[in-house]
């Protein structure tokens, strides 16, 4: 889990980056990294806060299956 570490230093997306923003369910502030080739994890970017929040972190397939649950 050693990816999920990166996003204390930058949480938003970037060129070449493995971070997207997702646009699920009308919210703008939802974003995914992808942490192997097998894993990704779903998070929240909390400003006022200055916090990232993990939502679930999950296989890339069963990722698929629930894309627009977040």
């Amino acid at each position: 889990m050693e990816r999920l570490k990166t996003l204390q230093e930058d949480p938003y997306p970037g060129s070449g980056s493995d971070k997207e923003r997702l646009h699920v369910h009308e919210r703008e502030d939802t974003y995914r990294l992808h942490i192997s080739h097998t894993f990704t994890a779903f998070y929240r970017i909390h400003e006022p806060e200055k916090e990232v929040h993990i939502l679930a972190v999950m296989s890339i397939e069963q990722a698929h299956k629930r894309y627009g649950w977040f």
